[in-house]
């Protein structure tokens, strides 16, 4: 294909790639970085999630204005904009023959920060969603996983997969 031969000047700089050798470098395995996803949500009260968040998921509040809170959400920025009266309440939605909260976003964690996290939630008495279990058994993808709420409503899952190296997923 005649594009992908094209060469793709990024931001004016020196460096040249061709949309192949972009594609070779997402595919190598053994050099797989991950990079800081962000995430804005809406929330209705922001003490609510600040105690959330930080005491019972244990993140760290990174900066925050009148009206948001900027957390790091495992190496990621998480931002709640405080909207009074809002709520996210998920539906539950079929995936992969299982009801899960649908929409909801979350973290691929190593087992040993699964288990933490797991412990921290039960500690506070945490409602799951989705109890603490394995999934997808004997699978490239088989997970430890668990579903909880935010104050807000917004369905989290936090999941550890058993196959995959640590920073990647299936």
């Amino acid at each position: 294909m005649v594009a992908t031969q094209n060469l793709l000047r990024l931001n004016d700089c020196d460096l040249d790639w061709t949309q192949e050798s972009l594609k070779d470098e997402h595919q190598n395995k053994q050099a797989t970085k991950m990079f800081p996803f962000h995430l804005s949500l809406c929330i209705h009260d922001m003490e609510a999630a600040r105690h959330f968040y930080t005491n019972i998921l244990g993140i760290e509040e990174r900066r925050a204005s009148k009206t948001s809170v900027h957390f790091d959400f495992f190496g990621c920025q998480l931002t709640c904009h405080e909207v009074p009266g809002f709520s996210a309440k998920s539906i539950q939605r079929e995936v992969d023959a299982e009801d899960v909260p649908v929409p909801h976003f979350g973290a691929a964690l190593s087992y040993e920060v699964f288990e933490i996290v797991k412990e921290r939630l039960i500690a506070h008495n945490t409602k799951f969603i989705k109890k603490p279990r394995i999934r997808f058994l004997n699978t490239g993808h088989e997970q430890h996983v668990m579903f909880i709420e935010d104050p807000s409503g917004h369905g989290i899952e936090i999941k550890s997969f058993t196959k995959a190296p640590v920073g990647t997923w299936a």
